[in-house]
């Protein structure tokens, strides 16, 4: 198995979450990529932009303002640091190690074992036989970023640069800091740790044997993402009663709203002690639960740049 790179890791981070909000309070904060953050004893504003970790970084052209504060803004924040991408590498692939005497056959039913192999191998070209020894969040994320890219041909996960990634490697360019909200250890237990493995494996056999539906919704979350309407995307992955693959309240919780809030509790540090361009996931900043409306809460004014 090749090394995989940290922009196809971060993918799985972006897409999963759920919390539940009243539609006014979703509504209140859609419509733009890119937030001001200003007030609540803020010198200097500081600004969030809402990433697709897919999204080729051409992209940025179009969110307007971006360019220019991405020069104006005195350090960058992102989910975590892209810098060290061979640690962090070596990190993930050793957490996504199956443990010792657990395997496939033991988490699944015999007829889901088959669809599971079968799936593999129609997209991947390899089966349980060769992708076994991962556990299902890494699978997932392998599975994901091939789908992706029957998808969408001109997509090449190999050469990608993600914006978040970007704009983390022009700050460091331009010498400024950069900073990261979490450590690759609090990804690795959101991803691999957060729910049992037999849940696991039976939430991937889903997401395969449903795949005309994770194809629509691939296409309606790219057209969203690229209008800005992060409400359409936070309800049609968090909130949508067609999803025959919903995930667990526990598992949506460990994917957004818990980390959301301790993002929370570290930002306005951050935004006092310097005016702050902060990239994170598109649906990190919706809903009730979301960066935008509890930044709101404490004060603080947020406003699309547009």
């Amino acid at each position: 198995m090749k090394a995989i790179t940290t922009s196809i890791i971060v993918i799985v981070i972006s897409i999963l979450t759920f919390v539940t909000a009243s539609a006014q309070k979703q509504n209140e904060y859609t419509g733009a990529l890119l937030w001001k953050v200003s007030g609540n004893g803020l010198t200097k504003p500081s600004y969030i932009l809402g990433t697709h970790h897919l999204t080729h970084i051409s992209f940025i052209d179009s969110i307007k303002g971006l360019k220019n504060i991405i020069e104006s803004a005195e350090q960058t924040v992102g989910e975590l640091l892209m810098s060290d991408q061979s640690a962090m590498q070596g990190k993930f692939q050793q957490a996504a190690a199956m443990p010792a005497g657990e395997s496939y056959s033991k988490l699944l039913s015999p007829e889901d074992y088959i669809k599971l192999d079968v799936g593999l191998k129609d997209m991947l070209g390899a089966g349980i036989d060769q992708l076994g020894m991962f556990k299902p969040g890494m699978i997932s994320m392998i599975y994901t970023i091939a789908f992706y890219t029957k998808l969408y041909p001109e997509f090449n996960p190999m050469s990608h640069e993600a914006i978040d990634s970007y704009v983390q490697r022009i700050a460091k360019e331009k010498g400024k800091p950069v900073l990261g909200l979490e450590t690759v250890e609090d990804q690795i237990r959101v991803v691999f740790d957060a729910e049992p493995l037999k849940d696991q494996a039976r939430s991937l056999v889903c997401m395969i044997d449903n795949k005309e539906i994770s194809k629509d919704q691939l296409n309606a979350l790219n057209t969203y993402y690229k209008k800005g309407q992060l409400d359409k995307m936070y309800n049609l992955s968090f909130n949508n009663p067609d999803d025959p693959c919903k995930m667990s309240q526990k598992q949506q919780n460990a994917l957004n709203k818990d980390r959301n809030d301790k993002w929370i509790e570290k930002l306005p540090q951050i935004m006092k002690e310097k005016s702050s361009l902060i990239a994170v996931g598109a649906l990190h900043l919706p809903a009730e639960d979301g960066l935008l409306y509890q930044l709101a809460k404490l004060g603080y004014t947020v406003e699309p740049v547009k």
